[in-house]
């Protein structure tokens, strides 16, 4: 066993943290930060406060939509460059994180990205970065493009939208799972994820701004173990459909996680029953106990108004062959569960 840790420097976190990022910008020497934001989230009220509060130089692209489609990222780029700017913060969801890293890529490996989430999606956590090309979705896989430093503040998600936020919370009981059933023999990983659980469960239905914060230490624990957790069938299937139907990164997995559970639930029953243990439930039959997990998950995405299907969304059986081909793996497999999405 093996535990990779990945080149991330502090977590601040807890309310008006980012109160701390302008003297960090002075220890760091940074002057003149490109600030990577989308247009929703440059609208915000947290959004001015945090520019007037900055006490720096800074430049704005704040073009980024969902799935961080290249162009997007070669225009944050170009200006990176043309002027002439020192650091990135990123502001916003995943999408807007995943770019400023594709950003630090291609262009300045070696600057600091300060990354303050606005969603659940955990990106700000990851090596990995997502983009978008033509309704493809593409990605890189780099631990130095590792956002360095991360401000989990619950005042900056105060005005997002709560749709997104809990779509997003599932995404992160998503993370959970993922590494749970791919990573199981790893008991940092175990910790984490079970840590995240129990938080993300009992937290994700309730605005508070405590509520609130807890689901940001939910999305961080669920990333923990990320370099050594690899994609499970969720997060595949959701980044061939989001990408070509324009389905946002959250609702991917109020959609994909149920099915997927189910199946998990009759092949890999273990890790599911250590979940539901974690709950409370009880039984002393392993098996029993995981499609009671599957079944309570299901029932939690019902019951906060998110559950989706394919076809609400076009997804008819004539995109099944496409989506089994980007997929890979056995074909019946795929077929089935898109079945059940559908």
């Amino acid at each position: 066993m093996k535990f990779n840790y990945l080149p991330l420097r502090t977590v601040y976190h807890g309310k008006n943290a980012t109160l701390e990022l302008p003297g960090l910008l002075g220890e760091l020497g940074i002057n003149n930060p490109l600030i990577i934001s989308s247009n929703s989230v440059s609208r915000t009220v947290f959004y001015s406060d945090f520019l007037a509060d900055l006490q720096t130089g800074f430049s704005e692209f704040r073009e980024i939509t969902q799935h961080a489609p290249m162009e997007e990222i070669e225009h944050a780029t170009e200006m990176m460059r043309n002027k002439g700017c020192d650091g990135i913060i990123s502001i916003g969801g995943g999408s807007v994180q995943d770019a400023a890293k594709i950003v630090r890529y291609y262009y300045r490996h070696d600057a600091v990205q300060i990354s303050i989430p606005t969603t659940l999606s955990a990106a700000e956590f990851s090596h990995s970065a997502g983009y978008s090309i033509g309704g493809e979705k593409s990605g890189i896989r780099d631990r130095e493009i590792t956002p360095q430093y991360v401000f989990l503040d619950p005042e900056a998600v105060v005005e997002t939208p709560q749709r997104l936020w809990r779509t997003t919370g599932i995404r992160t009981l998503d993370h959970v799972i993922e590494t749970m059933t791919s990573n199981f023999q790893s008991e940092p990983a175990r910790i984490m994820a079970l840590a995240a659980l129990r938080k993300i469960i009992y937290n994700l239905g309730n605005d508070s701004l405590d509520a609130r914060h807890e689901c940001q230490l939910a999305a961080w624990y669920s990333y923990f173990e990320v370099f050594d957790s690899p994609f499970g069938l969720s997060h595949r299937i959701g980044r061939i459909i989001g990408a070509k139907w324009e389905i946002p990164h959250g609702v991917t997995s109020c959609i994909t996680l149920p099915a997927v559970l189910s199946h998990y639930a009759r092949t890999e029953p273990a890790p599911l029953a250590l979940m539901a243990q974690a709950l409370g439930m009880e039984s002393t039959d392993i098996k029993a106990l995981a499609k009671q997990f599957s079944a309570s998950v299901a029932s939690f995405i019902e019951n906060l108004g998110l559950a989706s299907t394919l076809s609400e969304y076009g997804i008819t059986e004539k995109d099944f062959n496409y989506i089994a081909e980007k997929l890979g793996g056995p074909r019946d497999l795929a077929e089935k569960l898109l079945r059940e999405m559908l």
